[in-house]
């Protein structure tokens, strides 16, 4: 089991004025690697150094949403947080639970998707999940934009309604068309296969002809052994000899 601070509960206003006692956070990132346990040991020693005379318990741990238990913290994060003071060395990664989830009173994740990831694996921790930026920036912010949001989506909706009810009919007389410009794509790209396959009956005699040929062509050639084992070269090498043969037997006739 990690070490845990024991510190002064923070009270921390949540979602629309709910007050939760915190006694333990939970920090998520993919492999709990990187983010996650830097993440954790950097509040873990701000906790420390911030409320040092205050005497309640907050506990930091973190896991991963796709983390493979008992790997070391990457060496990347080890250096840095060696220069914060800070040895993560004994870090080692944990999988994300239900069960860690459930006994966190504040989960910061990541990302949006590593929040969705822990509401799915937990729905009703809906009211103590928030990406690590969001809660930072406060609630209240976070709120004001997602009503920006929302008033940008109804004003594009409402556009988009005059827009169509100025402009529909042309549009619905070019979807018809689009539709029957591809219909007639398809039954001619029919026609044609149709067509290039009858041209191809009409001349299999000839292909089969020209295959013969070519193979008796290729009988004609030496292969090239580039690229292969020492066997290929030899057998390379043995044709060229036997073919030498001839040539020398036929230059010797020529001379008697």
């Amino acid at each position: 089991m990690r070490p845990s601070i024991r510190l002064a509960s923070a009270k921390i206003l949540l979602g629309r004025g709910l007050l939760l006692m915190i006694k333990q956070i939970l920090f998520v990132c993919t492999g709990n690697t990187c983010r996650s346990s830097m993440a954790e040991a950097l509040l873990r020693k701000m906790l420390t150094e911030d409320l040092t005379e205050q005497a309640a318990t907050i506990r930091v741990v973190s896991a991963g949403t796709g983390a493979i238990s008992g790997e070391s913290a990457a060496q990347n994060a080890i250096e840095v947080m060696a220069r914060e003071g800070i040895d993560l060395r004994s870090h080692r990664s944990r999988r994300l639970s239900a069960d860690l989830i459930n006994g966190a009173d504040l989960v910061l994740t990541m990302t949006l998707e590593q929040k969705n990831t822990v509401l799915n694996m937990l729905p009703t921790a809906k009211n103590k999940v928030f990406t690590l930026s969001e809660f930072a920036e406060g609630v209240r912010e976070i709120e004001s934009l997602i009503n920006q949001a929302e008033k940008i989506r109804t004003t594009l909706e409402e556009k988009r309604r005059k827009y169509l009810e100025k402009e529909g009919p042309k549009l619905e007389q070019l979807r018809r068309r689009n539709q029957e410009l591809s219909r007639q794509m398809r039954a001619l790209d029919e026609e044609l296969r149709q067509f290039e396959q009858k041209m191809e009956q009409q001349v299999e005699t000839e292909k089969r002809e020209l295959e013969t040929i070519q193979s008796k062509l290729t009988m004609l050639e030496i292969p090239d052994p580039y690229g292969q084992n020492i066997e290929a070269y030899k057998i390379c090498a043995n044709e060229i000899k036997q073919k030498l043969k001839i040539v020398v037997n036929r230059i010797k006739e020529s001379l008697e």
